[in-house]
């Protein structure tokens, strides 16, 4: 029972970030038809878990929850990667990369400062 119970959760909770990053998103992008979309697909996913739980035996009812969850997720996909290539998510793109450079050159400094210790240690 514990792993369907954290499956839900898990699921439920996806569902809820994913349709706040929908209504942060700007009205009429293909971001916020990507996050819609994947919200509502992780909502399906829920309540094809949640079915079992309620004694509810339709395994077809499942099936066609997971199957349309699962093509949901693939309109998502494909909507966020329109949104990329149709230059929608240019301000994160360049975040994400500012924050690697940052990062890049703060592991740079740390090995600089470690090969400097290991130099006059080993003397």
């Amino acid at each position: 029972m514990q792993p369907d119970i954290l499956r839900i959760v898990v699921t439920a909770v996806l569902a809820v970030l994913l349709a706040q990053q929908a209504a942060r998103a700007g009205g009429g992008t293909r971001r916020r038809l990507a996050f819609a979309a994947g919200a509502l697909a992780f909502a399906l996913f829920t309540v094809a878990n949640l079915l079992p739980l309620l004694a509810v035996s339709v395994p077809w009812l499942v099936l066609a929850l997971t199957g349309l969850g699962l093509a949901l997720v693939l309109v998502s996909v494909l909507a966020l990667l329109a949104a990329y290539r149709g230059g929608e998510m240019a301000p994160q793109v360049r975040e994400a990369r500012e924050l690697l450079e940052m990062e890049r050159k703060r592991r740079e400094q740390r090995d600089e400062k470690e090969g400097q210790g290991s130099e006059h240690s080993g003397g």
